[in-house]
């Protein structure tokens, strides 16, 4: 009897151990049909930043296809959107470096993996990235490639809820 007593008080502290945990995790996943845009909070952005806007949006226009205005006005409901572009940028230079090396028609499956790739890592680590990215056409040896060419550090992205 003493055994089942103590038995289930390890299955008690295992299991609220767990739901603490899992409320007091800084992350959680939300479906992206769920998520609504945010008020534009910047009615102006600079010559620079438009630039870079630019630049970002031609880079991933084949695999993240809208518009100029749109890549525009999601910029703008950005509180800071140095640090977005600062990110885009290092995403784009992930990115281009990959496609050097995968160019043509037959590529572009590939190419669109490689930008969920970099979008995933611009917001979790490299080890996050792997386990949570579904890899189909890529080879380990490309995913690493890739991986090894990001440079900015983890940037989760801040949902406010109200």
């Amino acid at each position: 009897m003493k055994n089942y007593i103590f038995l289930l008080i390890i299955i008690i502290t295992i299991v609220s151990c767990q739901e603490t945990k899992k409320e007091n995790s800084d992350y959680q996943e939300i479906e992206v049909e769920k998520l609504t845009p945010g008020p534009i909070v910047n009615q102006s952005l600079t010559d620079k930043q438009l630039d870079h806007i630019r630049t970002i949006h031609d880079t991933f226009l084949e695999v993240y296809p809208i518009s100029l205005d749109e890549t525009i006005t999601n910029f703008k409901r950005d509180q800071n959107p140095d640090n977005e572009i600062e990110v885009w940028l290092a995403m784009a230079e992930s990115y281009k470096n990959f496609v050097l090396k995968n160019k043509g028609d037959d590529q572009v499956e590939k190419r669109k993996e490689a930008f969920k790739l970099v979008l995933m890592r611009s917001m979790m680590s490299e080890e996050e990235t792997v386990k949570k990215t579904e890899i189909k056409i890529l080879t380990k040896k490309e995913v690493k490639e890739i991986l090894d060419s990001y440079q900015l550090g983890k940037k989760p992205i801040k949902i406010e809820t109200h």
